[in-house]
């Protein structure tokens, strides 16, 4: 599971969990956002192409990838990301948006890379689709 944990509060993090994904390069997967602060649970399921998600890892190994101009989204799923830096601190104000809930957190960019780290990690492990 590839965790991203707010730099300041460790009661706020976000975790990413496959719940499978077909390797083939026109097909995807699906995994389950769980956002956790102080004590409020929200989960969703999403699912994506792997042309989505490889970009999506790719924005978090490069990041910040200026051609995404703080937006990283799908269009049809509710799940997106939008960010600012803030100048005083050099970390970054994420929104997480999952299920219409909209999720902040404030990461830097190590935060974010380890994260892409790890969700590239576990689309390896991932259990694979089965037809």
């Amino acid at each position: 599971m590839a965790k991203l944990q707010d730099h300041y509060d460790t009661n706020k993090f976000l975790n990413m969990e496959f719940i499978y994904r077909d390797n083939r390069p026109d097909q995807g997967c699906s995994f389950k956002i769980t956002s956790f602060e102080h004590g409020s649970v929200i989960a969703s399921d999403v699912g994506w192409t792997n042309v989505t998600l490889n970009k999506f890892i790719e924005m978090l190994a490069n990041f910040p990838m200026p051609s995404y101009e703080g937006y990283f989204s799908h269009y049809d799923e509710s799940f997106e990301w939008k960010w600012e830096q803030q100048p005083e601190t050099g970390l970054y104000q994420l929104s997480v948006s999952v299920s219409g809930k909209v999720f902040s957190y404030s990461v830097s960019i190590t935060d974010l890379q380890e994260f892409g780290t790890q969700v590239s990690q576990e689309t390896e492990n991932a259990p694979k689709f089965d037809l």
